[in-house]
């Protein structure tokens, strides 16, 4: 397993200055992620309504071989699986109502998936009789710089995360973006552990989730309807059509198709 997670695509931290600050970051890698971050314990503790601030890519993000089309389907992927991340902790509330705090996040850098390798993957994967890992070349990666800001507009949290794809857990789809748009999930779980147990992410021990919040993950999984119904601004995520999209490797294009 180890060595399966080491065969992965790196990613380097990216400081594009979109955040309004940077102080007082510390490191912390996982085995896959990296990450910087910082988090005013004393501010997070009392947070209870959130606004979340849709995902933008900084002006001077390296997208590589990227379209608007897939830009925009990253984009999507982190707004719906942040926000229900974060509604399994805070009430998400709309923009015209107060709230203690509000979240932003920034796409810093996306290296691309390899599509035709991956498509190669996909297909040695169909025909073998047994699991077989993916290929080890032409993995993305996805980097994102978040925060979150009090009523007051001051910055309580921050993060600055990077991941690349490895090739026992993450799946091969034939799209450029296909990689970003999984990693999308592991930076909102890393963002919403910080704020809401407001220490390091990578570090964070492990809890078992409630019975409420594993039917609500699967009822998302399979339905695609958030459990708060304030997220529904970012639109339906593809359930049941992207879990078989993405066995059978699909490109999430397709299957996010009337979804973005």
């Amino acid at each position: 397993m180890l060595t399966g997670l080491a065969a992965c695509q790196s990613a380097s931290l990216s400081e594009t200055g979109s955040l309004s600050s940077y102080k007082d970051f510390v490191a912390s890698d996982g085995m896959v992620t990296k990450t910087k971050y910082r988090v005013d314990s004393a501010s997070t503790k009392n947070v209870k309504t959130v606004h979340l601030i849709p995902t933008t890519f900084a002006a001077n993000a390296d997208v590589g071989t990227l379209g608007d089309p897939q830009k925009k389907l990253v984009a999507t992927a982190i707004d719906r699986s942040l926000c229900e991340a974060l509604s399994a902790h805070f009430d998400v509330v709309p923009v015209s109502k107060p709230a203690d705090m509000a979240v932003r996040s920034v796409v810093s850098k996306v290296k691309a998936t390899n599509a035709v390798v991956a498509g190669v993957s996909t297909v040695t994967t169909a025909v073998s009789p047994v699991p077989v890992p993916r290929i080890p070349i032409g993995l993305g990666s996805l980097a994102v710089e978040a925060e979150a800001f009090d009523a007051k507009g001051k910055q309580i949290a921050g993060l600055t995360w990077a991941r690349g794809a490895n090739i026992l857990t993450n799946g091969s789809r034939a799209s450029t973006a296909a990689d970003a748009f999984e990693l999308a999930g592991d930076f909102s779980d890393d963002f919403s552990a910080l704020l809401a147990k407001s220490n390091d992410p990578m570090k964070s021990g492990f809890e078992l989730p409630s019975m409420k919040n594993v039917s609500n993950s699967v009822s998302y999984a399979v339905t695609g309807k958030s459990t708060d119904p304030d997220c529904a601004i970012f639109g339906r995520g593809s359930g049941v059509t992207g879990i078989v999209g993405g066995a059978l490797g699909l490109p999430p294009e397709w299957t996010e198709k009337k979804r973005i």
